[in-house]
């Protein structure tokens, strides 16, 4: 029982003033504890002499509570006492009521104006309660406040285990403070997150009110499965993707950090989370001296701290759409997402009448607006129309006033065509201008003009964003920026084994001529590493395999198609995903007097591949199921004549091909129903589609649309069966590259359940002959 219950309210208990030493302050507080429990019927005294507890006697969980209490009452000095003391009773203390005690210690070292000691005793005291299998939301959440980009160099893998196991806390049911702290973490992230990945954590829309975000029930394990599927290496342990976040999410909070938002960050510092640095990053300066005697005349009440903070962030090298335009908010140091209007104080841009107040004011925002768009059109092309428009309605302005002027000195009538006005405006010495308007030209007063380019401006500026929110992906990682690819081709074929379960085999291949590292052929031989790596359906590796293949090309020229033998990963039951990776190492030789003795170079190339959500194949009947379709070569048309070509035939897992390329497809058909003569009889039928401009058509023959097909019905005696279909493209016309689609259907004649599946090739046009 503490302050503020109704039994110390109606004693009027209040906390004593402290002297002296630490252990002195500590006594005065458990002696007010004590008396404020004896009050209140806490302990019924035996005797007219009541013994008081000593230091050791108190809970510590009481000790935390009373801390708590001091903290909440500014006495952060004396808190820190209690708190101290209540920690040296036991280093993992986590209070039921208060949670972990070094938290709040923390806290009250915070609240003293001692950062350095606040940010130790997190870090120590979280360290402390993991290593007891602890954990403490508020706890882990200071711990990551304290984090500076020198600081998590060091210590990478452990602050990105404690950020995933915050967020694998994150659910409904908690107190409000760390309600707040989970709003704060999935407001940072949610940005990056598609709508149907964000709807698994919140129960509002994403349009909702951030503050008002109550989480579902799994959020934090929909949060952490979410981050596992952007892992780039599947290779490795650790989600490098995951690492890379934090570490610009650090730098976010200490560069872009913004209170007044749920997430803590303005818009730069979202920006940031999503595609990490811009390719080019500029603050705006357009105030210079010319500026300030064309904008900030008399008659203009206008301050130079109405032309906010800017900046632009180019994104060109994911997209040409991206780029941000960001503002500093009125009440506030903190940026937002701009339109271009929104650099120009709205005194100046609204819409005003053609007299003398309304011409001075338009005429000043024209000024503003030239000197706007010029520094914007440096940045982006899509500001350089308008600024083009308003340069050249501007230069047509300063020329038709310096013509005026020379008139005027000279004692001459200023030339003037049909159709033009004149009206000076403003008022003091150098502060008057003259404007004009000429209805034969297409020259309107710049109140007129002012008004268009606004009204054109937000239409742009919107439709860019529109464009820019549908070309630039959620997040965007560097961290395959730069690194060689190797050029693989990979497919997968899920198969049904006997005891119920889906084994997928994973056959990949790359161009011999592609291999070579180095011109050299003394260095032409080279070693690839392919890991796959099979997941459940919340991305946990539940299967790893690995192969490493010695390959030896000496020639850019040589024509063969490098394809290792499948490999198998068995076991699936629910939904799983697939990562895949290769690594292409130099081999150098051991020494000068062993050439033929290698030792493993370095990593020189990798490709990284994934299969995500497959589902495993129907382990019972009735109705029939069918394997995906394996796509396999045979080594020349010769082999087409074989009783079984199968026996020579070899995977084929590229997509592009030639009219020539002897393929087949093999499948496997499972759940067979019999008929009443106790055999199975089934129709296999394959069509290949081809895509034109128009979408996908049938082939038929002719200028641009072609088909071919074929059908077969078989029998059997086996409820489970393989197929083999030689394919044959060769009689596709065509005179340039075409993709094309190969579905092969199967029906069980005597139930008439139908099933099919899909493989995509582009076929290659057809050699000219001169």
């Amino acid at each position: 029982m503490l302050e503020g219950s109704p039994c110390w309210e109606q004693h009027a208990m209040r906390p004593p003033v402290f002297f002296g030493s630490d252990r002195s302050a500590i006594a005065s507080v458990l002696l007010w504890i004590v008396g404020g429990l004896l009050l209140c019927g806490a302990f019924a005294p035996a005797a007219a002499q009541v013994d008081i507890p000593d230091i050791q006697r108190l809970s510590a969980s009481t000790q935390v509570g009373a801390g708590v209490q001091l903290l909440q009452k500014g006495r952060a000095d004396k808190a820190i006492s209690l708190l101290r003391s209540a920690l040296s009773t036991d280093s993992v203390l986590v209070s039921p009521s208060h949670g972990a005690a070094a938290y709040w210690l923390g806290e009250a070292y915070s609240r003293a104006g001692r950062p350095g000691k606040a940010q130790s005793t997190w870090r120590r005291g979280l360290r402390a309660l993991r290593a007891a299998g602890r954990f403490d939301v508020r706890l882990a959440d200071a711990y990551l406040r304290t984090l500076t980009p020198g600081r998590l160099r060091g210590e990478r893998l452990y602050a990105v285990d404690v950020y995933r196991s915050l967020l694998q806390r994150v659910g409904p049911d908690t107190t409000q403070a760390v309600r707040s702290i989970f709003r704060r973490r999935v407001a940072q992230v949610a940005p990056l997150m598609a709508d149907s990945a964000l709807a698994q954590v919140i129960e509002q829309d994403r349009s909702a009110d951030v503050g008002l975000w109550a989480f579902r029930s799994g959020a934090g394990p929909a949060l952490v499965e979410w981050w596992r599927g952007f892992d780039p290496y599947p290779a490795t342990d650790e989600n490098e993707r995951l690492e890379e976040h934090l570490v610009r999410l650090v730098r976010a909070r200490q560069v872009y950090g913004c209170q007044g938002r749920v997430s803590a960050l303005d818009d730069r510092g979202i920006v940031q989370l999503r595609f990490g640095d811009p390719y080019k990053r500029r603050e705006l300066n357009y105030e210079n001296g010319k500026f300030f005697r064309e904008v900030y005349r008399f008659g203009v009440n206008v301050p130079p701290s109405g032309f906010p903070e800017s900046e632009i962030w180019l994104y060109t090298h994911i997209h040409e759409s991206g780029f941000y335009l960001f503002a500093e908010e009125d009440t506030s140091d903190c940026f937002a997402i701009a339109e271009a209007n929104e650099l120009i104080p709205r005194y100046l841009t609204r819409m005003r009448p053609d007299n003398e107040r309304g011409l001075n004011i338009a005429y000043s925002a024209l000024m503003a607006m030239r000197a706007v768009y010029r520094e914007l059109a440096l940045y982006h092309i899509n500001f350089s129309n308008r600024y083009s428009k308003i340069a050249n309605y501007a230069g047509w302005q300063e020329m038709q006033a310096t013509a005026a002027e020379m008139a005027e000195r000279f004692g001459r009538e200023p030339a003037a065509s049909a159709g033009q006005q004149s009206v000076e405006v403003g008022a003091g010495v150098g502060q008057t201008r003259r404007v004009f308007s000429n209805s034969s030209l297409g020259f309107s007063f710049p109140t007129q003009f002012v008004t268009r380019m606004v009204t054109r401006a937000r239409q742009e500026d919107r439709r860019a964003a529109e464009r820019r929110e549908k070309a630039m992906p959620r997040q965007h990682t560097t961290l395959l920026e730069g690194a060689a690819q190797l050029p693989v081709a990979v497919r997968t074929a899920r198969f049904l084994g006997p005891d119920g379960t889906t084994r997928t085999e994973v056959y990949w291949g790359v161009p011999a001529a592609r291999l070579p590292l180095t011109e050299d052929d003394s260095l032409a031989s080279s070693l690839i590493t392919f890991s796959a790596i099979r997941y459940d359906d919340t991305r946990q590796a539940v299967d790893r395999q690995q192969r490493r293949y010695r390959v030896k090309v000496e020639s850019t020229d040589d024509p063969r198609m490098i394809v290792p033998s499948a490999l198998t990963l068995r076991g699936a039951t629910d939904p799983y995903h697939l990562g895949l990776q290769w690594g292409q190492y130099q081999l150098w030789p051991a020494d000068s007097t062993s050439p033929r003795k290698l030792r493993l170079g370095p990593q020189r190339r990798m490709a990284t591949a994934r299969a995500d959500s497959l589902q495993p194949l129907r382990a019972n009947g009735p109705q029939v199921e069918m394997s995906d379709v394996k796509v396999l070569t045979l080594p020349d048309t010769s082999a087409r004549t074989l009783a079984n070509p199968m026996e020579r035939a070899s995977p084929y897992p590229f997509r592009t091909l030639s009219a020539g390329t002897p393929l087949l497809l093999s499948f496997e058909l499972y759940h067979l129903t019999y008929g009443g003569d106790d055999r199975t009889r089934y129709t296999i039928a394959y069509e290949a589609e081809g895509e034109t401009k128009r979408g996908w058509t049938r082939l038929f023959r002719g200028t641009d649309t072609q088909r071919t097909s074929t059908e077969m019905t078989m029998a059997g005696t086996d409820r489970r069966t393989q197929e083999t279909i030689l394919l044959d493209l060769s009689q596709i016309e065509r005179d340039e590259p075409q993709d094309v689609r190969v579905t092969v259907r199967v029906t069980d004649e005597v139930t008439g359940a139908t099933v099919s599946r899909s493989v995509d090739f582009v076929l290659q046009p057809r050699p000219t002959s001169n």
